[in-house]
Order: structure tokens, then sequence, then C-alpha cells
């Protein structure tokens, strides 16, 4: 795995402040430079996730892509609705660095991911416009 991924591995999930926006936030700022602004958004309302994740403005400033690259946003759910956020990182074969309730920071290749209930609805990248 890359440096900027282990580095992450088991911090922890607190709702409001190191949710999976939250964290994802974080490594878009600290790894690849983006400014991405906070999602006000109850993380335990899975409802408000939903909506927050499809409607919010920053969502216009991304593109879906066909393949993951690194830093690329991941969208997950356990149904078809987007409730979950990590970040792909391209190391060990690829695969999701994201903030899980309840564990924290965990890395899953894409056929892990499953085994957590969560699979991947798109993969998307940030335009600098």
């Amino acid at each position: 795995m890359t440096a900027w991924a282990t580095r992450y591995i088991g911090d922890p999930w607190i709702s409001g402040e190191h949710d999976c926006w939250a964290f994802a936030r974080r490594v878009w700022r600290e790894v690849f430079g983006w400014d991405v602004p906070a999602v006000d958004v109850d993380a335990l309302n899975k409802m408000e996730t939903v909506r927050a994740f499809n409607t919010h403005p920053e969502r216009s400033r991304w593109s879906k892509v066909d393949r993951p690259i690194d830093g690329a946003g991941v969208l997950m759910g356990k149904s078809g609705r987007a409730s979950h956020v990590g970040v792909w990182t391209d190391a060990d074969g690829g695969g999701v660095v994201h903030c899980v309730q309840g564990i924290g920071v965990v890395f899953n290749t894409a056929q892990s991911l499953a085994l957590t209930g969560f699979r991947v609805l798109g993969w998307y990248v940030r335009r600098l416009d």
C-alpha cells in the first residue's frame, strides 16, 4: 500500500468529526491538495446521507470514470444508493481506503469490499476548474 494510505489506517470513525466524508476530505486536502467543502449531514442518518451524496453542489464538480485512478472518490452503498465514500489507492493492485462506522479507517480491495456489505457504485474524479 502507498505511504499516503498506510498513515491513515486505524484512525477512528467519529460522528460529525471523522466520518467517511470528513476522512475523504482530509485525504484529498493533505495528499492531493484539493480543498473539498464539508457536507453538513448526520452520518448516522442513512436517508440524509443518501440525499446529501446525490444533491450537494460539490457533486457537480465530480465526473464519473470507467476505471479508478489514485485519489478518485469511490461512492459506495449497501443498496443501489450512495451512502458511503472512500478514496481509491492504486497500491497493492488497487483498493479503497475508507472510514467505517464502529471500525475506523480501513483498506479493502474491490473484491473484499463485498464482505463488508458495501458495493462500489462508481469512481469519480474531481474537475479542478
